[in-house]
């Protein structure tokens, strides 16, 4: 009984310190996106998409910032819709470009929504 204890009191601090990980590190990641893109908008020429750049754009960084916002509420889901996001980026770079463009800058950026969605994981209650 008491070694179950112990490992469920292990298991709660291993989620506790993910999570702030996943906080920290996405409050970083949200601060830096929010001052790029700011310096694009207010830059001399704005940001000017075609529509293949405006839907991946619309993936990253927007559906990065969104999920990564979201998951400081909703774990699951704002782990999802980041991770997703990134994916999607990928995906859009794939079949616009022929190459899904991996950048381990971005991927570095998408770290918190996998962080989030492990810590949703640990942390939901079995039946």
């Amino acid at each position: 009984m008491e070694e179950e204890k112990n490992v469920v009191v292990q298991k709660n601090m291993t989620v506790i310190i993910l999570r702030w990980i996943a906080r920290i590190w996405s409050y970083l990641v949200v601060t830096f996106i929010v001052l790029f893109v700011g310096a694009h908008l207010f830059s001399s020429d704005g940001i000017g998409l075609e529509l293949d750049d405006a839907i991946a754009f619309a993936f990253f960084p927007i559906g990065l910032t969104v999920g990564l916002i979201i998951a400081w509420w909703k774990e699951g889901l704002g782990g999802i819709i980041a991770t997703g996001s990134i994916i999607g980026f990928h995906l859009t770079m794939l079949f616009v470009h022929g190459k899904p463009d991996f950048v381990l800058f971005i991927e570095l950026l998408a770290v918190p929504g996998l962080l989030f969605i492990i810590c949703w994981l640990l942390s939901r209650k079995k039946h």
